[in-house]
């Protein structure tokens, strides 16, 4: 629970009487008196910095002269201590009439909860009493002086015992609040009077018990019948509002890319149920970030090409930090270069046939020839066909795997294009035309061109004759 907390109690102090008469005294009966607010001053101001002051008004004079300088402080309830939020323009006018002894700044820099606080409010009567003591057993559940009132506590003078002996009780309360992460406020408001006509020397005092069991009597109650508010500190002890607090749940399904983007790791995640203050980001167990409560998706810049990095992310609150979250992630590489190229070294007719194996992380392949580039094919394409070679020119092929990242290095094989001997009209095929053209070179009918000649020299002895046409003819036949 984050918020407000605010601790209420109906609670009726001691009371200490010192005097004797024959005749018991009239009984006093007290009306209620709504009391001020302790925001009174913050109604028309809107101040960058507001302190929190006790003033500690025990008697008429000092409500009065305070009552003179700051009417709008609402001091309703008589004398007594009161807790008001101010600027210190006002404390300025307070210490114009009042001395150190009855005015104290409780915190120098207040500020007001968080406007979605959750309130968590618990209400004793004064008859719910967690434990009372008495040295007199000078301890009633009754009501006697407050009109309309019920289920009281009341301590130390009771009418029945007018004797000139000083009564003294003390009552406490116990509180269990709900889980919460953290308290930002607490206020104790009580309500009750002093009920015997001789406040001078009578004085009822709420308390907080500190971690040793020590109570702190800070705060002077109303002789009147009101209400007496106080923000008072947050003081633990046993039972007396004693936290709860809970390490808050871990995030869930935290993913980091993987190799989808050149410069950063995109990581995102679902935030846990639980009320969180803080998240803290890891990468190879250093932290990278601090995150606000509701960050859900985070970009790392600073991922190191090459290398798989464990992510985790852990959440904050007031109690400590959650069991971490993790996955792996990594950033998008240059393909790696292609591997086993391989040209054509004259198997092909007119044409060079390059072929390679493929890298992962590619999304096409550059071909170059003789350091020129001629061609592009898609990642799922591993060869390529250069139709445009001359004749028995050695050439060196080059290929280069892409990506939006980058290029890798060229990996390199030599490979030339040469006619096929048998082909001697260069149509792609061997075959009886091929042997009319031949036998029209032989009988010296037809001119051949330089790659006719050479197709036509099946024995390569640098002669076309019969013997050339006798080899075409087996190679027509499969033998």
């Amino acid at each position: 629970m984050r918020g407000l907390l605010i601790i209420t109690c109906l609670f009726l102090s001691s009371t200490v009487l010192l005097g004797e008469t024959e005749n018991l005294p009239k009984p006093i009966i007290r009306e209620f008196t709504p009391a001020g607010r302790i925001e009174a001053l913050m109604d028309e101001n809107i101040s960058a910095k507001w302190i929190l002051v006790q003033l500690n008004l025990k008697n008429d004079s000092l409500l009065n002269l305070v009552n003179t300088v700051l009417p709008e402080m609402e001091l309703f309830s008589g004398p007594a201590s009161y807790h008001r939020i101010m600027e210190y323009r006002h404390l300025e006018q307070v210490q114009e009439v009042l001395t150190d002894e009855f005015y104290s700044v409780i915190n120098e820099n207040y500020k007001l909860p968080n406007s979605y606080r959750e309130f968590w409010v618990d209400f004793k009567q004064g008859s719910e009493t967690q434990g009372t003591w008495s040295d007199d057993d000078a301890i009633e559940y009754t009501c006697a002086c407050l009109s309309g009132a019920s289920d009281c506590v009341k301590l130390g003078w009771d009418e029945s015992w007018w004797n000139p002996l000083d009564y003294w009780g003390e009552a406490w309360y116990g509180y269990a609040p709900p889980y919460y992460q953290s308290i930002e406020e607490i206020r104790v408001t009580v309500r009750g009077a002093q009920c015997d006509a001789l406040p001078v020397w009578s004085e009822t005092y709420m308390g907080m018990m500190d971690d040793n069991g020590n109570w702190s009597h800070d705060y002077e109650l109303s002789i009147d019948y009101t209400d007496n508010e106080y923000i008072v500190g947050n003081i633990w002890s046993g039972s007396m509002l004693m936290p709860r607090c809970d390490e808050p749940e871990s995030s869930t399904n935290l993913l980091a890319s993987d190799g989808e983007d050149c410069y950063t790791v995109n990581l995102i995640w679902n935030l846990p149920s639980s009320i969180i203050t803080q998240q803290t980001l890891y990468r190879d167990d250093t932290i990278i970030a601090q995150l606000d409560e509701n960050d859900i998706e985070y970009e790392d810049w600073g991922a190191q090409v090459g290398t798989e990095h464990i992510y985790c992310i852990e959440t904050q609150n007031e109690c400590g930090s959650s069991a971490m979250t993790c996955n792996p992630g990594s950033v998008k590489m240059v393909p790696d270069l292609p591997s086993s190229v391989n040209a054509s070294d004259g198997e092909y007719a007119n044409v060079v046939l390059i072929s390679w194996l493929g890298v992962d992380a590619t999304d096409d392949y550059k071909i170059y020839r003789d350091n020129v580039w001629m061609g592009i094919v898609p990642s799922n394409q591993l060869e390529y066909t250069d139709v445009i070679a001359e004749l028995d020119i050695m050439y060196e092929y080059c290929i280069e795997a892409v990506n939006d990242c980058g290029d890798s290095d060229w990996q390199c094989d030599t490979g030339y294009r040469a006619t096929p001997a048998g082909d001697v009209n260069t149509d792609g095929n061997i075959d009886v035309l091929d042997i009319v053209v031949m036998v029209n070179i032989i009988v010296e009918t037809y001119d051949p061109t330089d790659e006719e000649f050479s197709a036509a020299d099946m024995n390569i002895d640098e002669v076309v004759d019969v013997l050339d046409i006798v080899i075409l003819v087996n190679t027509i036949l499969g033998n």
